[in-house]
């Protein structure tokens, strides 16, 4: 047994011994290649971090600001906004080799070619943009040859693999190799050293640079002044041309390639050293910049990092900034009066408030400051940009005749003086032509083509975009008037041609008379309109029987199709239906006199066909019937093409209250084409789709584009249906958010901060929707209007003084609401702009009858 049990002890020994021995064995082989694991591991690791070290620096460096770029900051997005009006930015430099030079001032860059496409140049004085700019490459041969060639095209010097750059921005650079495929090219060239020889097909690009520029000419300074001169030609050597612009070195980015200054040879690498007989290119591989910021307040911030800032793609209706030329809106009944110009000086963004220098009226010629210039605190709303003297900054400028002899002093250079004897040569008229660089010390600072920065005032210089708006207009003015005359004309060509149809013997000329005559109109759609509420004796079209008056009239003899009919042969011997009592006042009236009707000389309802009338009598038993309570329809008798409704503004929206009327026109081809519809606007702008002029853009009407239910379709879309889109998505309770690309901005601080901005002004507007519709209701809506608000009057006063107590545009008396943004009430800019304009509503309501009770 115990024999037994040493040898079994024995063999157990060994096996576990063995088995240590194994385990050991494999631990070993696994920690071999957990440490090779390991290595991979930290390898893999290491490049994730260099990766998003690279990301990291790619997102913090890559997103830049340019001068007059709007910001916010990231901790305020609903706060004020800043304009950038200063940027430093350093960049690193990767060369051939790819070695980095780093913190290299943007200011000691230059472009690799002088000239490219879009630039705006200036020769004499006329003013152009680059259209095209064509290389003159230098070319080194083996033995030492050097040629200068012109190329218009790229087929005749291809370059030969290996590329350096796989994705060079530019065909041409310096150290490619290239092959001359066309001989004829570098014997035409300009030989800098040795002569032409066939044999010279292969060399190295040594420089690159413009040789020719394709300009297209755009105004000339003399032409500005009311002088004459023909443009010059368009292909220009680019040593006559001088580049238009500021601040080049803020616009580098990741990638672009660029070349030194003079003193950085030193800094590069030896191997780079070698190509110093060729341009060197260098590419910026990282750049970082600060910002300086005026904001709104007046203050500015110098050196501010770009991940503290926002940019605002949307800023506010409302927004201003200090500097900026201002207007001071008036309303109709202040028209007569002179508006006055200021400039301002500071903004309470929260609030809307803005203090404003008021300078001179707008008609003046010249500033007056006078010796105690009024400064005053108003309400943004009450302000608006000035459309003339108003500029961004980077705008082309040109110098205007009236002061070309004024001395101006130079807020950097000392003093510039411009006058007629300086313009004799085409140098002098470079300080007439220029970039601005932003508002300073009330007036504009221009850094003009010749270098210099100056001081002008708003009324010395002239925008370049505005100068050939205006021109476009004149032309197009133009080509109105004439295209009137040509219409006037064919009318009086078509009126003689008739009326000698009608001297004929026939009686196709009575026929037509006939055909056009008002009362058989008025007679068929009257017993129409009788057929639908229910007159006595009425008849369908299938039994239609023809007034004796016009017996003589027959299908045959005015040649119509099966489809189409005249009025004449539908006149029916019925009788009138009765008119509804002028006391009442119904959601859905038939009416007489259209006259006022923004659509009444739209033609084509004189023949129409069944299907029109067929569903024309669909929609006014639609309107008839499910008519909401707070929209009212009005059609006309004598033309069924046309309608008139009345939607009244929703609660819970700055247009609570107001009435909002539509004209609509049914035309010829409808349903298959969607109605024209016209708002009745009074001048005011308080919604998005709703403009002054009366369009109103709706993809129902095919005015905005739409998809699904958004757009008109012929055999479902209604009337009814319009009204109700136009009172549930247009006449909104967030009606900024209707501007087109705006819903990307909803829940977001800076959207719904414009939102209650945009609201405070709508309902503003809305008051004085109000009082001109008091003063001037539409016809036979003069019941409505003055029943309406005198139901309304103490609601509409009763939310004016919630408002002026704080509470937000559509939530009187709810204490409880807050926005979006945060903002639980009014601004101080809206209180003050509506309490200059209850006094006018309540005067407004007591002048149409309306007991206020204030």
């Amino acid at each position: 047994m115990t024999k037994c049990g040493v040898a079994g002890l024995g063999e157990m020994d060994l096996f576990v011994i063995d088995s240590d021995s194994e385990s050991y064995s494999g631990t070993s082989d696994s920690e071999d290649q957990e440490c090779e694991f390991t290595d991979h591991a930290q390898s893999i690791l290491s490049s994730l971090d260099e990766s998003i070290g690279k990301i990291d620096d790619f997102l913090t460096f890559e997103r830049g600001f340019l001068h007059g770029d709007i910001v916010c900051p990231v901790s305020d997005p609903s706060g004020q906004l800043g304009r950038v009006v200063g940027v430093e930015m350093f960049v690193d430099l990767e060369t051939y080799s790819g070695d980095i030079i780093e913190d290299v001032n943007s200011k000691q860059l230059s472009r690799v070619r002088s000239f490219v496409s879009g630039d705006c140049v200036v020769m004499g004085p006329w003013m152009g943009r680059v259209i095209r700019a064509f290389d003159l490459v230098t070319v080194v041969f083996s033995d030492g040859a050097k040629c200068e060639m012109l190329l218009r095209d790229s087929e005749v010097l291809k370059p030969i693999p290996p590329f350096i750059f796989e994705d060079a921005p530019y065909f041409y650079y310096p150290s490619q190799r290239v092959r001359i495929v066309h001989p004829s090219v570098s014997k035409s060239g300009t030989w800098l050293s040795g002569s032409w020889r066939a044999s010279r097909d292969e060399g190295v690009v040594s420089h690159v640079d413009v040789g020719l520029v394709h300009v297209n000419w755009i105004t000339s300074v003399a032409n500005v002044w009311g002088d004459r001169s023909s443009s010059p030609p368009n292909f220009q050597d680019p040593k006559n041309l001088t580049l238009l612009s500021c601040f080049p070195y803020a616009n580098w980015q990741l990638g672009d390639w660029c070349t030194l200054s003079a003193g950085h040879d030193g800094s590069l690498p030896s191997e780079d050293r070698k190509c110093s007989r060729y341009s060197q290119t260098y590419v910026v591989a990282k750049t970082k910049s600060t910002f300086d910021v005026l904001w709104q307040n007046g203050s500015i911030s110098l050196g501010l990092e770009p991940y503290i800032l926002a940019p605002v793609s949307t800023p506010g209706d409302h927004d201003f900034w200090p500097g900026q030329f201002v207007l001071e809106k008036l309303a109709v009944e202040e028209a007569a009066e002179r508006q006055r110009i200021g400039i301002v000086r500071n903004v309470d963004a929260l609030e809307r408030t803005v203090n404003v220098k008021w300078i001179v009226p707008v008609d003046d010629d010249i500033v007056r400051y006078g010796s105690d210039p009024t400064e005053e605190t108003v309400s943004a709303y009450e302000l608006v940009e000035h459309p003339d003297f108003s500029f961004c900054t980077g705008e082309v400028v040109i110098r205007s005749a009236l002061n070309i002899d004024k001395s101006e002093a130079d807020l950097t250079n000392g003093t510039m003086t411009v006058s007629r004897k300086s313009l004799d040569t085409s140098s002098g008229f470079l300080s007439c032509i220029g970039n601005v660089l932003g508002y300073k010390d009330d007036g504009i600072e221009v850094q003009w083509a010749s270098g210099v920065i100056s001081k002008a005032q708003h009324f010395e210089i002239i925008g370049l975009e505005r100068l050939l708006d205006n021109s476009l207009e004149s032309v197009n003015e133009v080509h109105t008037s004439v295209d009137d005359e040509a219409e006037q004309e064919t009318i009086h060509h078509e009126s003689t041609k008739n009326a000698l149809e009608e001297s004929g013997e026939d009686c196709t000329g009575s026929l037509r008379n006939a055909f056009y005559f008002s009362k058989t109109a008025f007679d068929f759609l009257t017993n129409v309109a009788s057929s639908f509420f229910g007159a006595h004796d009425s008849t369908s079209s299938s039994s239609i029987t023809a007034d004796p008056q016009y017996q003589i009239v027959k299908s045959a003899d005015l040649h119509s199709s099966a489809e189409e009919f005249s009025v004449v042969e539908l006149v029916m011997q019925t009788e009138k239906p009765q008119l509804p009592s002028e006391n009442d006042v119904k959601i859905f009236d038939v009416v007489v006199d259209c006259s006022d009707h923004h659509f009444v000389k739209e033609r084509g309802h004189e023949n129409v066909k069944r299907g029109w009338l067929k569903k024309i009598q669909q929609e006014w038993t639609i309107l008839q019937n499910d008519l909401p309570d707070d929209i009212h329809v009005r059609v006309y008798e004598e033309r069924m093409d046309l309608l008139r409704a009345c939607i009244v503004g929703a609660a819970g929206t700055p247009y609570h209250d107001n009435l909002f009327f539509f004209d609509i026109f049914f035309p010829p081809d409808y349903p298959h084409e969607p109605p024209s519809v016209h708002y009745h606007s009074g001048g005011l702008r308080l919604n998005p789709n709703l403009y002054e002029t009366g369009k109103v853009c709706l993809s129902l009407l095919k005015t905005w584009a739409g998809t699904g239910n958004e757009v008109w379709n012929p055999e479902g879309s209604t009337v009814l249906q319009l009204l109700l889109s136009l009172q549930a998505l247009v006449l909104n309770e967030k009606p900024y958010f209707n501007e087109a690309g705006y819903d990307k901005f909803v829940g977001k601080a800076d959207g719904e901060k414009n939102s209650i901005t945009y609201n405070e002004n709508a309902f503003l507007l809305s008051c004085k929707s109000m009082m001109y519709i008091l003063h001037k209701p539409p016809k036979h809506f003069e019941k409505f209007v003055k029943e309406h608000f005198t139901c309304r009057a103490p609601h509409i006063l009763e939310a004016c003084n919630a408002y002026l107590g704080g509470d937000l545009i559509g939530h009187a008396r709810d204490s409880t609401y807050i926005s979006d943004d945060g903002c639980k009430g009014c601004s101080t800019g809206f209180k003050i702009m509506l309490g200059k304009l209850l006094p006018k509503l309540v005067a407004a309501f007591c002048e149409a009858g309306i007991a206020c009770g204030q």
